[in-house]
C-alpha cells in the first residue's frame, strides 16, 4: 500500500513540478534585528550544489517534492513567515498538501476539524479554538501566517505530534508500551544505527547544557524517536487520505535527514520525493555557509537547503536550566556520572 501511495505521490508531484508561476512574490521582509546586517541573512544555500540559490529555485524544489519538511527555531517569527511563504509557493502550483504541525498533538485533531467546519473559521480564531495557549508553545500569533496560508486554500491541517499520554508511557516503559504492531507500522522496530543513536543522544546532551548524564537522557531519546515516527506517520496518513503530499511545520531537529522524520519517511515510502529546508539563524563572524551545513562530528549535512535569517534575542537557556535546578533545591547532575 505504501509503495502504491509513494508512486502516486511521485507522479502527482512530477505533473506540477513545472507549474510554479513565472513571477512569484518575494519572500517576506525580516522583522528581527539580531545580526540583521550579516552577509548571509536572506540567502539560501544548496548543500548538494554547494552554492547559493534563489527563493524561486527552492520553491520549485518544494513544489516537486511529495513531502516538504520546514525546520524552524520555534520562537523566531521570521522562520514562520518563511514557512508560510514556502507553503504558499507549493499551493500556488495547484497542489493541495496537508499542513502537518508538530505543535498540535493528535488528540487535538477533533478540535481542528470542528473549527474548520464552522461557517466562517478564520486564522485569527484558530489558536483559541484548538487551545494553543494551553500547550506551552510560543505565542500563536507568530505561527498564524502558516495557518493563514493553509486556510486560504482549504488545506487539511493535521495535528502531527503524538499525544502526551503516549509520550509519557514510552519515556517510562520504552517502546514495548506501544505493542509490536504499532512498532512495526511506525518503523520504530528499525534501528537508527549505533552512530546515529550516539548522535541523537549527544544532541540531547548538548541541548540540556551538558548538565545531565547521557544515560539519564535515554528515555528522552526514545520519546524523540517516537515523535519523529509519529510526525512521519501523520504525513503519510494525510497523503493516504487524499492530500497531495504533506508539508511539515516543525523544529529543525525533527527535519534532520540523519536522525529524524526523513528517516521514517524513507523507510516507509522510499520512492516518494522529499526535501528538507532548515531556517538558520546566522552567527556573528561566521560567514561561510558550508560551516552551518556540516555537523560537528563531520557527518553528512542533515538538510537539503539552509535559509539564513537574523537572530532572535533570547535569554541564555543554560543559565535558566541551572537556575531551575537551584530553585528545586537539587544538586545539578554531573555529565560524567
Amino acid at each position: 500500500m505504501i509503495r502504491s501511495l509513494a508512486a502516486a505521490l511521485v507522479a502527482g508531484a512530477c505533473l506540477v513540478a513545472g507549474a510554479v508561476r513565472a513571477e512569484e512574490p518575494a519572500p517576506p521582509s525580516f522583522t528581527l534585528a539580531g545580526e540583521a546586517g550579516h552577509p548571509l541573512v536572506g540567502r539560501i544555500w544548496s548543500v548538494a550544489d554547494k552554492s547559493f540559490i534563489t527563493p524561486k529555485e527552492v520553491s520549485r524544489a518544494a513544489v516537486a517534492a511529495s513531502f516538504v519538511l520546514l525546520g524552524e527555531i520555534h520562537d523566531n517569527p521570521d522562520h514562520h513567515a518563511l514557512q508560510a511563504f514556502v507553503l504558499s509557493a507549493v499551493t500556488a502550483s495547484g497542489r493541495k498538501p496537508a499542513a502537518v504541525l508538530e505543535m498540535l498533538p493528535g488528540d487535538r485533531q477533533a478540535r481542528i476539524d470542528d473549527y474548520l467546519a464552522e461557517k466562517e473559521p478564520t486564522p485569527d480564531g484558530f489558536g483559541a479554538a484548538v487551545g494553543w495557549a494551553e500547550l506551552g508553545w510560543p505565542d500563536y500569533r507568530i505561527y498564524q501566517p502558516v495557518i493563514a496560508a493553509a486556510m486560504e486554500v482549504d488545506l487539511p491541517i493535521i495535528a502531527g505530534d503524538v499525544p502526551k499520554k503516549q509520550r509519557v508511557e514510552v519515556s517510562r516503559d520504552g517502546f514495548s508500551s506501544l505493542g509490536e504492531e504499532a512498532l512495526a507500522k511506525m518503523a520504530l522496530d528499525q534501528p537508527l544505527g549505533e552512530a546515529a543513536d550516539a548522535r541523537l543522544l549527544q544532541t540531547l546532551f548538548e541541548g540540556h547544557c551538558e548538565m545531565m548524564p547521557r544515560e539519564a537522557l535515554v528515555p528522552m531519546a526514545n520519546v524523540q524517536r517516537l515523535r519523529d515516527a509519529g510526525l512521519a506517520n501523520a504525513m503519510l496518513a494525510a497523503a493516504g487520505e487524499g492530500a497531495d503530499g504533506a508539508v511539515l511545520i516543525a523544529g529543525a531537529g525533527h527535519v534532520r535527514a540523519d536522525l529524524a522524520v526523513p528517516r521514517y519517511l524513507r523507510w516507509r515510502a522510499p520512492s516518494a520525493g522529499l526535501v528538507t529546508i532548515a531556517f538558520i539563524e546566522v552567527a556573528a563572524g561566521e560567514t561561510d555557509p558550508a560551516a552551518y551545513a556540516v555537523p560537528e562530528d563531520g557527518t553528512a549535512a542533515p538538510y537539503d537547503y539552509l535559509w539564513f535569517t537574523p537572530r532572535g534575542a533570547r535569554k541564555d537557556p543554560c543559565k535558566e536550566l541551572s537556575a531551575r535546578f537551584d530553585k528545586l533545591g537539587k544538586k545539578k547532575p554531573k555529565a560524567a556520572e
